[in-house]
């Protein structure tokens, strides 16, 4: 069940993409509470599907699926004229900084490296 958007906030289409399940039930159930309306993928080719379908004002992407890198999911998801204003924040624990650009070149609004916080999730959604 998800609750209602707080009074004056935004109530946002968040697509979560991570391979750990653990991290994908508590960002789901973070953005549930806050209100938002939130899907799931837990690996590259169904989160290029289910941004396609789902259209999400925001993405968190894990970089480093099993099945491909976070930077080519996003650079799919850019490609869909519908998708291109959503916002997309690739989250990490490595600290590689050749994923972090290849993020960012491949149109990643953001690199935050893990663990991230649950103040700073909800910075991130609330934005504009």
């Amino acid at each position: 069940m998800q609750a209602a958007a707080p009074k004056g906030r935004i109530r946002r289409r968040v697509l979560v993409v991570d391979d750990n399940i653990d991290n994908v039930r508590s960002l789901t159930l973070l953005f549930g509470v806050l209100g938002h309306h939130v899907d799931y993928a837990i690996n590259a080719i169904v989160a290029v599907d289910m941004a396609t379908r789902f259209k999400p004002d925001v993405v968190i992407l894990d970089l480093l699926l099993p099945d491909g890198h976070g930077a080519q999911v996003c650079r799919q998801i850019r490609l869909n004229p519908e998708l291109r204003r959503a916002r997309i924040y690739a989250i990490t624990g490595s600290k590689n900084a050749v994923d972090r650009q290849r993020a960012l070149e491949a149109g990643c609004d953001q690199v935050l490296q893990k663990p991230i916080s649950p103040d700073t999730f909800e910075q991130l959604i609330a934005s504009e």
